[in-house]
């Protein structure tokens, strides 16, 4: 018989037992597990895959897809297809040979579809890609895609279709570039080293994406969302949001895209400085002026011709609100609308901003350049209702002013002025169309301040009253001296009910001693008159 010794030597090499069996059949599934790891990509037949994947992207866009470099499938850092040297066709016709160009693609895969003959895909990365995004000369974009039929027209243009049960987890974008090329407005652009992680499931979820990229050696943050893959793609509407941020702007954008290409949504834009804003997107801006801006609107747009609507914008301190139509289909932008500010100050955009003299001051008119290159960067037919305006030194209260500008030409009518106590109206012309301007004014005033009136214009104080001036004159020049030396015309002025501050003409005619004792002229002297022209 066994002592009590013996069997509990025989259970603990049983426990022994066990554990070691446990550890040598966990170690033979570790090396086993290891092995068919090692041997997937000898067990999976990879090869076949390359025209299913191809045949895929042909299904889905229309076009040709090529991996003309190797295919192989990858098992660290996860199991997935490495594709190499891959590109997507262009539309026929288009600038660039390919719309897509990658140096590798990496698809991370679920491994039991894989063994079925399905894809699942977890995520998708391109690394170093090239897109060409182009729009030809009637306006058709490359990115929409369509399905030929056997007579070579897009049987469903705009659609989109994938194999059933294509399922993501992401796709993400490492160090890209696009370019853009708009053949109908002659727009080229570029943005660099384009990075992004676009969260995605199926073609019929919604999507959120986040990134960055580099504009003008400029960097750009955005993120945004979009109701679903398959109608931004496809010939449905959309809904879509989308904000950017950089040094020189913020914006946002929230609404939708519909079916007709047209797109409709609330927009807000805030710069500190407007002329920085544009110089850094490719428009040149004349000096002067255009810093600070803040605007805010629903926004309509549809074949290049974008619609403003509820507009508030503020400029250079500046507010405003209205409509306001930008037709971009022409060769010269045009703009069309109706505006109400609560002020508006032509002298920054006149000079070449406040305070910004181009030479010496010297006595007389200044010899400072007038700029009108503005009238020469859009044509159109405004109207704006204003609270005061100010230009050069004249000064006017509430006004309505309708512009019609046209290839370089400028015709101003000015209604209901409000101004130095009295109203009238005014017609003027600016032709810049030349190396100098052309001006032509006419002018109808009534029950004007005649002293500060001419104080403003003529920089003369002495003359008080009530007056109605008329002008209707001609002149030319880029600097107030050489207008003031080129007028030509008739004008008016009409006096009553004033005087003359500085002199009594009538202590003058009593006595030339008066006169030598200093009692008819001075600060406190005056000649009143009734009426004066």
């Amino acid at each position: 018989m066994m002592g009590p010794g013996a069997i509990k030597a025989k259970r603990g090499f049983g426990i022994m037992d066990r554990t070691l069996r446990n550890v040598l059949i966990a170690v033979g599934l570790l090396l086993a597990l290891l092995g068919l790891v090692l041997a997937l990509p000898y067990l999976v037949p990879v090869e076949t895959y390359r025209g299913r994947i191809e045949t895929a992207a042909a299904t889905a866009t229309g076009r040709p897809l090529k991996i003309e470099g190797p295919l192989r499938l990858t098992v660290f850092p996860h199991l997935g297809l490495k594709a190499q040297q891959v590109t997507l066709a262009n539309v026929p016709g288009g600038r660039a040979s390919v719309m897509l160009a990658v140096g590798d693609i990496n698809l991370s895969l679920q491994l039991l579809p894989l063994f079925e003959g399905r894809l699942a895909l977890d995520k998708i990365t391109l690394n170093q890609p090239t897109i060409a995004l182009e729009v030809d000369p009637a306006g058709n974009p490359n990115w929409k895609f369509g399905k030929d039929n056997a007579h070579g027209n897009s049987a469903k243009k705009g659609t989109l279709t994938l194999p059933s049960g294509t399922a993501f987890n992401g796709i993400e974008v490492s160090d890209g570039r696009v370019t853009y090329d708009n053949a109908k407005t002659h727009t080229h652009r570029a943005v660099e080293h384009v990075n992004l992680k676009l969260d995605i499931t199926t073609i019929d979820r919604p999507v959120r994406l986040v990134g960055d990229l580099l504009l003008a050696e400029r960097k750009i943050a955005f993120e945004g969302q979009l109701a679903t893959l398959k109608t931004f793609l496809g010939s449905g509407t959309t809904r879509f949001g989308l904000a950017v941020s950089s040094e020189l702007m913020k914006a946002d954008f929230n609404g939708q895209m519909l079916a007709d290409g047209s797109t409709d949504g609330r927009f807000q834009l805030t710069s500190p400085s407007l002329r920085d804003l544009s110089g850094w997107l490719g428009q040149t801006l004349p000096s002067g002026g255009l810093g600070p801006l803040a605007l805010s609107s629903r926004i309509v747009n549809k074949d290049k011709i974008t619609r403003f609507e509820g507009l508030k914008v503020s400029l250079d301190q500046q507010n405003m609100t209205g409509t306001l139509t930008i037709d971009g289909s022409q060769k010269i932008p045009r703009l069309d609308g109706a505006l109400v500010a609560d002020r508006l100050d032509f002298n920054p955009y006149l000079q070449g901003g406040v305070g910004q003299a181009t030479g010496p001051k010297e006595p007389g008119w200044s010899r400072d350049k007038i700029s009108f290159a503005l009238l020469k960067t859009f044509n159109g037919k405004l109207a704006f209702a204003t609270g005061s305006l100010t230009a050069q030194s004249l000064h006017l209260g509430r006004t309505s002013i309708r512009l019609d500008v046209e290839d370089g030409v400028l015709h101003a009518d000015l209604d209901q002025i409000s101004l130095y106590g009295g109203s009238g109206e005014a017609q003027a012309t600016v032709d810049a169309r030349g190396a100098v301007p052309v001006f032509a004014d006419r002018l109808s005033l009534r029950g004007v301040a005649l002293r500060p009136f001419l104080k403003d214009i003529m920089h003369l104080d002495t003359i008080e009253g009530s007056a109605a001036v008329s002008l209707d004159v001609r002149f030319a020049g880029d600097t107030p001296n050489a207008i003031m030396h080129s007028l030509s015309g008739q004008g008016s002025l009409l006096a009553s009910n004033g005087r003359f501050r500085g002199v009594d003409l009538g202590q003058v005619a009593k006595t030339v001693q008066v006169l030598l004792g200093g009692e008819a002229t001075g600060t406190v002297a005056s000649t009143e008159f009734q009426t004066m022209g």
